[in-house]
C-alpha cells in the first residue's frame, strides 16, 4: 500500500504541470460582457465559464485540440488550436453575436438592432429593357452629420436566419425615382445592374456580419440576383437619411 500511495503522489504532480491555462474574455456585439458563456475543450473534462465581467480561464492539454463556445441565444463559436505551451497563454478576445427575435438584416446600434423592412419587388418589360421596383416603405436610418465621412455612412449590418443557415447570396442595389432597383437593358452587347459594394464575413451558419459604406439614398438587399428572367423577388429595404445639420 505504500509504494502505491507514492507512485501516484510521484505522477500527480508531473501530470498536472504538463497543463496549461487559456484566458481570455467574451463581450456582445456592443461591447458589454457576456456572463455564463459555457467553454469546453472537446474530447477532455476540461470546461468553464466567464463571470461578471465576461473573462474565463481553463485548462488544456499541450497539443492539437478544439475549443469551443456556448450560450442559449447566442451564436456558437468552435475553433482549433495548436498550442505545445505549458503556461498561461491569452487567446483573443471573442465578440458573442445575441440572436435578434427575429430573422432578418439589422443594423447594428450602440446598444441594440434595427430591423430593415422586408420587401418585395416586381419587374416591368418593354421592348428594350426589364426594370425591377420595389414595394413599400423603406426603413429610415437617421444618423448625426458626424457620424458621415466625406458624406459617406459606415454601417455594420446583422444578417441572421433564426430555423436554418444564412442564405449569402444577397446583393445590394441602389434604389432611385420611382423605386426602382435596376434596369436590366435588352442589348446585344450584354446587359447587367450595377450593385453597391459589401463586404460580407460569416460568424456562424446562422449569423453573417456585412459592412457597407453608402452616401445618402434609398438602398434594397436583394435576395438572390437580378436577371432576365426575374418576376418577383425579395429583399430588405432602407433609406439612409441626409443629416440634418
Amino acid at each position: 500500500m505504500f509504494v502505491l500511495v507514492c507512485t501516484i503522489t510521484a505522477v500527480c504532480p508531473y501530470a498536472f504541470s504538463r497543463q496549461g491555462t487559456l484566458t481570455g474574455h467574451v463581450v456582445d456585439g456592443f461591447d458589454n460582457p457576456v456572463k455564463d458563456v459555457e467553454i469546453n475543450i472537446k474530447k477532455s473534462d476540461f470546461t468553464a465559464r466567464t463571470d461578471e465581467k465576461g473573462q474565463y480561464r481553463i485548462n488544456f492539454n499541450p497539443g492539437k485540440f478544439d475549443i469551443s463556445f456556448s450560450k442559449k441565444g447566442y451564436s456558437k463559436h468552435a475553433f482549433p488550436l495548436n498550442i505545445r505551451e505549458t503556461t498561461e497563454v491569452p487567446l483573443p478576445g471573442l465578440t458573442f453575436w445575441k440572436y435578434p427575435e427575429s430573422g432578418g438584416i439589422f443594423l447594428v446600434r450602440m446598444d441594440d438592432y434595427k430591423k430593415i423592412e422586408y420587401t418585395s419587388f416586381y419587374s416591368e418589360r418593354d421592348e428594350k429593357s426589364l426594370s425591377f421596383y420595389v414595394k413599400g416603405e423603406p426603413t429610415k436610418i437617421e444618423c448625426p452629420e458626424e457620424a458621415f465621412e466625406q458624406g459617406n455612412l459606415g454601417l455594420m449590418l446583422l444578417d441572421y436566419s433564426k430555423d436554418e443557415p444564412v442564405v449569402v447570396g444577397k446583393s445590394l442595389y441602389s434604389v432611385v425615382d420611382g423605386n426602382l432597383v435596376g434596369k436590366i437593358g435588352l442589348k446585344s452587347e450584354g446587359w447587367g445592374v450595377e450593385k453597391a459594394e459589401d463586404e460580407y464575413s460569416e460568424v456562424s451558419s446562422r449569423i453573417g456580419i456585412r459592412y457597407v459604406t453608402l452616401k445618402p439614398g434609398k438602398y434594397c438587399y436583394v435576395i438572390g440576383q437580378l436577371t432576365l428572367r426575374s418576376k418577383l423577388g425579395f429583399g430588405y429595404y432602407s433609406e439612409i437619411v441626409e443629416p440634418v445639420q
